[in-house]
């Protein structure tokens, strides 16, 4: 029962953003309805172009480490006709923010009708989202007047210098993006249960030099389409599919630093000092816990790999402990655990942090109140959700849960922090709290 309430509250915002987009649609069209032919008559081919390309980037969205799946291609393609105006060989794009929101709308439901055909999932609400950064960046290119014309008339008027009008529209496009991120980080700060700040810092920051190219390319086609026509946009998106690349490359490297460190978790696993998988569900649950506490995309990465190897210096013992259940051993057996496994994980260079967090992960809470003893979050939740791995052995059934919990609570405010115990309660009681499903977003 607590599951199914959790999880209807977390469609509520979702369900919104789902109206507010499909109002906007619905709007357009009542508003619009009546130049429909003309447009596609008039634009065709400019159309097809901008639909093709939007299409075509949701369907090669990045997935970036923390798992979130982005396409900043179709953001930015959808960007840039919202203030598109003079295209070379083509007429001038000069339509209503009513039939830009339902040219990128269409684009939009062919992108997820693809999707859903390839089995794919299909973010809605974060279309949606992303549909309402559009619209308000259509909006104020193409209807906001400062001195009495639109951003968009002023691409026209040689009084106007071409600087301004680009600082006008990069404006107008981080304006429109910002509003798309600020959504898609709300939606899926609800959907999963975690803070909605760190949510919002993590879509822009995970990505940044994809976010910063995704500004600026509506601008670019904007001013290089005069001169070369529809071949703007896919020149304008060359940039960004470098960055894109880049990114890529980044995002594969990140994974096979997690393979790495993954397969030397399974040391203890391999020597049987630890049950098996045990590492990889202290890391899982230790990532939970602390998307719910807000911890960043840096702090996060640290945090798994030192819950992954948090049992490494179990490795040194002579007389392995009984299932590797540390919680069970001597508060100086734990301790020399630790310090053994900093030690190892310290030949690596790169890994200092990790090996501090492991480090101070036996430290009860006890002293972080009494004496402010600066011991990291990280090493606060690996400590509580080992012992939730311990005392359930990788169980999910309801009464050993909660004879975990129960234990755990014992300990609450000397052993354990209690913020850590609060959200590991969430954890346990909803399966999507904490996690990144595998949902795409647009917003980059």
């Amino acid at each position: 029962m607590i599951d199914l309430v959790v999880r209807r509250r977390d469609q509520l915002f979702a369900t919104l953003v789902i109206v507010l987009g499909a109002g906007l649609v619905l709007w357009s069209f009542a508003a619009d309805r009546a130049d429909l032919g003309t447009l596609v008559s008039t634009h065709s081919v400019t159309l097809l172009v901008f639909v093709a390309v939007i299409t075509a980037g949701e369907l090669l969205t990045l997935r970036m480490p923390s798992g979130r799946e982005i396409a900043p291609l179709a953001t930015a393609g959808a960007l840039s006709l919202a203030v598109v105006g003079p295209v070379a060989d083509q007429p001038v794009f000069d339509v209503s923010p009513g039939l830009v929101v339902l040219v990128a709308a269409t684009a939009f439901v062919v992108s997820g009708l693809l999707r859903a055909a390839r089995g794919l999932p299909v973010g809605v609400a974060l279309m949606a989202a992303n549909l309402c950064g559009v619209a308000v960046a259509a909006v104020l290119a193409r209807t906001w007047q400062v001195g009495g014309q639109t951003l968009w008339e002023d691409q026209s008027d040689p009084a106007v210098h071409q600087g301004v009008v680009a600082g006008g529209m990069v404006l107008v496009s981080a304006v429109g993006l910002t509003l798309g991120l600020v959504l898609v980080s709300a939606v899926r700060a609800e959907r999963f249960g975690t803070p909605w700040l760190s949510a919002l810092r993590d879509e822009v920051s995970e990505a940044a030099p994809l976010t910063l190219a995704v500004v600026v390319t509506g601008p670019m086609v904007a001013l290089m389409a005069p001169v070369i026509g529809v071949l703007a946009l896919p020149a304008a998106l060359g940039p960004l599919a470098m960055a894109y690349t880049a990114v890529r490359q980044y995002a594969r490297n990140r994974a096979m630093n997690r393979r790495l460190v993954g397969t030397l978790s399974r040391l203890t696993e391999a020597g049987g000092y630890t049950r098996h998988h045990h590492a990889e569900r202290v890391a899982g649950i230790s990532v939970r816990i602390g998307r719910i506490l807000g911890l960043g995309e840096r702090e996060l990465r640290s945090l798994e790999y030192a819950a992954l190897l948090h049992d490494l210096g179990q490795i040194t013992l002579t007389d392995p402990i009984p299932d590797g259940a540390t919680v069970l051993a001597a508060p100086a057996d734990q301790r020399d655990i630790a310090a053994e496994g900093a030690r190892i994980i310290r030949q690596a260079d790169t890994l200092e942090d990790v090996a501090a967090l492991v480090d101070d992960q036996t430290t009860s809470y006890r002293f972080v109140r009494e004496f402010g003893e600066p011991v990291p979050m990280p090493s606060r939740i690996i400590k509580c959700a080992n012992a939730f791995d311990d005392l359930t052995g990788g169980s999910d059934d309801p009464a050993v849960v909660a004879a975990a919990m129960e234990r755990i609570h014992l300990g609450l405010g000397y052993e354990y922090d209690p913020d850590v115990v609060d959200a590991l309660t969430r954890v346990a009681q909803d399966a999507s709290a904490g996690r990144v499903a595998e949902q795409r977003a647009g917003a980059g």
